[in-house]
């Protein structure tokens, strides 16, 4: 009786979790191509317009457009998910039957565990969309405060903004004055470097000919901009670009392409610890990084501006340089209004040094933290379930 009962049991079981399954699964499958092209070639430049426009209808690149996770999964992988489900509950359900029968307790417990294991996994598939709203709505507040609390004037975050396009925003910005400078830098030591190559010749006819190369000093201040350009900004430009587009990945890819294959794992017994970390590389990455990366680069708009460097003098000695900002350095700067040039000049070692942090140093920090929520969140996975 007991044996029958179990049996019955875990008949039901099969059939509420591929009824489950495919209640969720089907949905992803009903758009069809056709009618998508046609919606996006009838409204492909809607959103530029709205945004042009300044309308409520602009789109906010926020880290809830991933709400609805669990479509995204099974519309990646629904039916490979769908597949591994029913081959573990039928793998349960021959191990419990056959520890039943046999009183085998090694085989009930297995079957237990595993059945377990299981239901964690659906359940978790079920409101990964909830798990992603409730770390991005987290995140969204402390983002939020921040540009409250500094109350400056961004260059990409207005009210209502996701954490992801202004990371997007942000991190684009950022190359793009890596681009100028370099290219501003190279165009100053190229041409330094052909104006020390002059020469002037004056030719006495039957006396003697006086060459003189007036220009030659150019060849150091060519070199100058050399070694900035190939120590700092080259590197940095290189950096900066290689993070873009890790960044626009991140924001835009990595719930799509990992997530469906990490439940899969997930699901699937021998594969499961691989799943738990894909599962937290995903969401960790998806939901850390650009928050981290809006908190390293406000401080092109919040820390050590123009005016900041403008208002003391000790900034304007220390970052004024003779051949970059056109001999306007005196000795000491003592004067208020002398070395302003090294504040206010584009292309000045300010706008260099502005760079480097982020070129370098700071994203070791977001790797730091990503680490550590990796390590917590797979460790939480594997004790639970």
């Amino acid at each position: 009786m007991e044996r029958g009962m179990s049996l019955v049991i875990i008949a039901i079981m099969i059939v509420v979790l591929a009824g489950l399954i495919f209640l969720v699964a089907a949905p992803a499958e009903e758009p069809q191509l056709p009618l998508e092209e046609e919606e996006n070639e009838t409204t492909v430049e809607a959103p530029a317009a709205a945004a042009a426009a300044g309308s409520d209808e602009a789109p906010t690149g926020s880290c809830l457009d991933f709400a609805n996770a669990t479509q995204v999964i099974l519309g990646g992988q629904g039916t490979a998910i769908t597949a591994v489900i029913m081959l573990t509950v039928i793998i349960i359900a021959i191990a419990y039957a056959f520890g039943s029968a046999s009183g085998n307790a090694n085989y009930i417990v297995f079957a237990k565990d595993e059945g377990y294991h299981l239901g964690f996994s659906v359940v978790l598939l079920m409101i990964i969309g909830g798990i992603i709203t409730f770390s991005c709505l987290t995140l969204d507040m402390f983002y939020n405060s921040m540009f409250d609390l500094i109350e400056v004037d961004s260059q990409c975050y207005a009210p209502g903004l996701g954490m992801n396009q202004v990371s997007s925003c942000y991190i684009e910005a950022t190359e793009l004055d890596a681009k100028h400078l370099a290219e501003d830098y190279i165009d100053q030591y190229i041409g330094k470097l052909m104006d020390s190559t002059y020469a002037y010749t004056i030719q006495l006819p039957l006396l003697n000919a006086y060459t003189s190369t007036a220009g030659a000093y150019k060849r150091i201040v060519s070199n100058q901009y050399d070694i900035v350009l190939n120590s700092f900004l080259i590197p940095a430009l290189m950096s900066i670009s290689m993070q873009k587009l890790a960044v626009n990945f991140i924001n835009k890819e990595i719930i799509e392409w990992i997530l469906p294959s990490a439940f899969l794992l997930r699901v699937f017994i021998p594969t499961r610890s691989m799943g738990n970390m894909l599962i937290a590389l995903a969401v960790g990455l998806y939901v850390i990084v650009p928050f981290m990366y809006v908190f390293n680069l406000t401080m092109y708009d919040a820390v050590f501006t123009e005016e900041d460097c403008l208002g003391n003098i000790k900034y304007k000695s220390a970052l004024c340089d003779n051949v970059v900002d056109s001999y306007s350095c005196s000795a000491t700067c003592s004067d208020t209004n002398e070395c302003n040039t090294a504040c206010t000049n584009p292309n000045g070692f300010l706008r260099v040094a502005r760079l480097v942090p982020q070129a370098f140093f700071l994203p070791n920090l977001t790797i730091a933290i990503i680490i550590t929520f990796l390590a917590g969140i797979n460790k939480a996975l594997r004790v639970i379930g």
